[in-house]
């Protein structure tokens, strides 16, 4: 399950800024996630802003991989509880010291986005981006 600080859009992008900042200059690597979860009605779509870089568990160590991985992730409601959990599950067997991975998404709207380092043979050489 990953956790982390639940924070406002706006709050989220000014770190995403502060954030790429620092990554340009090879010192940094953020943990900021934002999970979009599309209701039942279709008319609605809830945004989690989830930044474990200060604040977070053993589920921010979880790389990015072209392929989709070796993890899916799934939004899970418990009833009663106001916001979603995201949990990962296991697509296959992982074996020891196997890296855990998986996609951060398929949009890349930054032109000089930050670079990927998955090494698969799909690899699109740069992490997946949106306007955050």
């Amino acid at each position: 399950m990953k956790k982390g600080e639940l924070l406002t859009t706006k709050e989220a992008q000014r770190r995403q800024q502060c954030y790429d900042k620092l990554a340009l200059h090879g010192r940094f690597s953020s943990t900021l996630l934002v999970v979009r979860e599309h209701l039942p009605s279709g008319k609605a779509c809830l945004r989690l802003n989830i930044d474990a870089t200060r604040i977070g568990n053993v589920a921010r160590f979880v790389n990015h991989s072209c392929d989709g991985g070796n993890l899916s992730t799934k939004l899970v409601r418990s009833s009663g509880v106001l916001f979603p959990c995201l949990c990962f599950f296991a697509l296959k067997d992982i074996q020891e010291d196997e890296e855990l991975t998986f996609s951060y998404g398929e949009i890349r709207k930054r032109p000089n986005g930050l670079p990927c380092y998955c090494n698969n043979p799909s690899c699109f050489r740069t992490l997946p981006s949106e306007d955050t």
